[in-house]
């Protein structure tokens, strides 16, 4: 095969590696609608509700919650408030009979001092070809880092950038999350291998 043969097969193979990142971390109407119910009830959880259902129970830690009434900061019920409004525009409906989420990400989300609000829309920089970059469990320098976005990882963008900082999930060669955090980092086309989505 010639150079240029070559070149177009890896272009050609990067792009559809692209396209199966995006539809496998791009929000499906289940897995988006599961990421605002988790979102929305996580801020419930911080703020000392006790869940009933056994989704809730098994997802959040009962041991220290004050009861089924809670106050909210005026934030945190904007947000409230939005992911409702997200979920019923979206006709959602989580069973949560059941004990578990699909986030490949849920260990990590729940250390995060800012939760981060799924967009319906995605891309990816896939081979990322800057330096290690460190990613944090929130949208401040003064947060600790949380993971890592080395070379050659692709990076996922699949929710709304806030404060000038993006939430991130980290994906391996073999497409497997391996981390995931907030970062300020700027990405251009230059700064990947390729560019999805």
């Amino acid at each position: 095969m010639k150079d240029v043969t070559m070149d177009h097969f890896y272009s050609s193979l990067l792009s559809a590696l692209g396209a199966v990142l995006l539809s496998a971390s791009s929000a499906t109407a289940n897995d988006y609608c599961e990421d605002l119910w988790f979102t929305r009830n996580a801020i419930m959880d911080r703020a000392g509700y006790c869940f009933g259902s056994p989704l809730g129970q098994a997802i959040f830690d009962n041991s220290d919650c004050l009861g089924k009434s809670v106050s909210l900061s005026s934030d945190d019920q904007k947000r409230v408030t939005e992911l409702q409004r997200l979920e019923q525009q979206e006709h959602c409906r989580v069973n949560t009979a059941k004990r578990h989420l699909s986030l490949d990400d849920l260990g990590l989300r729940k250390d995060l001092w800012h939760l981060p609000l799924r967009d319906l829309s995605g891309s990816a920089c896939i081979g990322w070809l800057g330096p290690q970059v460190g990613l944090r469990i929130g949208h401040s320098q003064d947060a600790p880092i949380i993971g890592k976005i080395s070379p050659g990882d692709t990076i996922g963008y699949n929710y709304l950038p806030e404060d000038g900082w993006d939430y991130v999930q980290v994906y391996d060669s073999n497409w497997s999350l391996k981390s995931a955090g907030w970062t300020d980092l700027a990405v251009s086309p230059k700064s990947c291998r390729d560019i999805a989505g």
